[in-house]
Parts: structure tokens; C-alpha cells; sequence
């Protein structure tokens, strides 16, 4: 498959060209080679962290390579395989990239996840919802700094109200109590004024989103029902990417509540 190209993506959202999710397969820890130039930086203790996250989740993401089995992108999950004992993973080829664009996307791999962005209100509640269902949340990489700030975030009322409920965080934002009113479909594109929301994955999903990235723009995944009311949605416009269709509903509903049903529509409808 020498001389095959990237893949690029049509206006229309179809894919052109080689695409490396579409075909999973396993290779040997042993032939995976780190890229020399990498500025990114694992420390012992973050690969532990992600470790352990293998051991509760599996393996959910393929680490990127070449032809050659030179790392593009999944250095720490690599290391973390080593610590395992693992002798195979799960990869997908970056089958005819050239050295420049295999370069780039080391950096890029990591420089657009930092460009995301929390909404800290609902992050808190989340969180403090999976503390009281008694998840550990170092392994999902919180540390005690992390927990104790996002708990000052929430009211003593909030606070209580999660005892109450038991933990049942949906039940503190009344998203749960009914059916959102909006019906989305997994693949639908949402116009919510300015900003877009893309039901779709947020990994294998990126030919669907990545063309509203221009620049300005705030890519939020798995945004909550809040987000596109928030402070960061009055700045900037938001790139959303909200795989489950529930919760995409109820997106729309709170946006619809605030904005009016004239500043959202479905991608592909004409607004009356």
C-alpha cells in the first residue's frame, strides 16, 4: 500500500482515501518503537494511572502506528501494556503518511485534546455523584487536589441533595424526569445558533466535526446539558460532540428554553 494517501474529507462528509480506524488489528508490544522526537511526557506515575485504567476499562483506544511500527500516537498506553505484561495490543496503521504529516500528529494528537475545555459546574456534580456510587476516581485520574477543588464548587444544598438522591446526579439537573423533547438520531448535525452539536463518536466520528474546527472555535466532548449556556459559549463557538442521543436531546431542550426554538435546527432543515 506504498504512496497511499491520508484521508481527507469531503464536503459532503464522506471520507476520501485510507482511514486507519476502519481496521483494527494486534500487534506485539515488542514491535511497537517509540517516535524519537516525542515532547510529550509519561511519568512512571501517570503510566500507572493508566495502567490501572486498562485493568477496570480493557483496552479502548488502538495505539497509532506506522508501516513500521513506529508510534504516531498511544505512547503511555504502550508503557502501560509493558507494565501489564501484555504481549499484544490493539493497534491501527497510519498506512502511507508521509514523515512530515506523522510528525505533526504526534503533536497533534495531544495539543487538540489540551484545546478542550470543562464545564466545571457539571464536571463537579459528576464527579461527586460517582463518589457517593463509590467509583474510585483515581482511576479516572483524579487526584485528592482534584476532588477537594471541584467540591468547593458545590453548594452545601447541591451537596445534600446528592446524598439524598443517592448519588443520582441526573436527577439534581431534572434531565431524567422526562423524555427530551427534541428526537436525535446518532449521525445528526444540530445548528444551536452559532455553535454546533454532532451526534456522533468522539473518536471514530471525527470526519463529521472536524470540519468546524476553524479557527476561534472551542471543541467540547461530551458536553452536559449546560454547556452552551455557559460563559465559554458567550466567548467562543462551541464544537460539540455528544455521542448519546438522550442527552443531545436534552441539549437542545435547555438551549430551546433560554434561546427559542427558532435558533436551533437540524442540519440539512430549512429554518421556517
Amino acid at each position: 500500500m506504498a504512496g497511499q494517501t491520508a484521508p481527507t474529507v469531503k464536503k459532503t462528509g464522506s471520507l476520501e482515501g485510507a482511514w486507519p480506524a476502519r481496521q483494527v488489528e494486534r500487534w506485539s508490544v515488542k514491535d511497537l518503537k517509540p517516535f524519537p522526537r516525542n515532547a510529550r511526557l509519561h511519568s512512571p506515575d501517570q503510566v500507572r494511572e493508566i495502567a490501572r485504567s486498562i485493568e477496570q476499562w480493557g483496552w479502548t483506544m488502538p495505539v497509532l502506528v506506522d508501516e513500521h511500527g513506529g508510534i504516531i500516537a498511544g505512547h503511555a498506553r504502550t508503557e502501560a501494556a509493558k507494565l501489564l505484561g501484555l504481549v499484544e495490543v490493539p493497534v491501527i496503521v497510519a498506512r502511507g503518511w508521509t514523515e512530515t504529516q506523522k510528525r505533526a500528529y504526534v503533536l497533534a494528537d495531544n495539543k487538540l485534546a489540551e484545546n478542550a475545555t470543562w464545564d466545571d459546574k457539571m464536571l463537579a456534580m459528576e464527579v461527586a455523584d460517582l463518589k457517593q456510587l463509590g467509583f474510585d476516581m483515581a482511576l479516572a485520574g483524579f487526584s485528592t487536589t482534584d476532588l477537594a477543588s471541584l467540591d468547593e464548587l458545590l453548594s452545601e444544598e447541591e451537596q445534600a441533595e446528592l446524598v439524598r438522591s443517592n448519588g443520582s446526579l441526573l436527577a439534581l439537573v431534572d434531565i431524567t424526569v422526562r423524555e427530551p423533547k427534541h428526537e436525535v438520531h446518532y449521525g445528526d448535525t444540530w445548528h444551536l445558533g452559532r455553535h454546533v452539536l454532532h451526534c456522533c463518536s468522539v473518536i471514530t466520528g471525527w470526519p463529521q466535526w472536524v470540519g468546524d474546527l476553524e479557527v476561534g472555535a472551542v471543541f467540547c466532548p461530551f458536553p452536559g446539558v449546560f454547556v452552551p449556556l455557559s460563559d465559554k459559549a458567550a466567548e467562543h463557538r462551541l464544537v460539540m460532540v455528544q455521542p448519546d442521543p438522550y442527552v443531545a436531546g436534552h441539549i437542545l431542550d435547555r438551549y430551546c428554553e433560554v434561546h427559542g426554538e427558532s435558533e436551533v435546527r437540524r442540519a440539512g432543515l430549512v429554518a421556517a
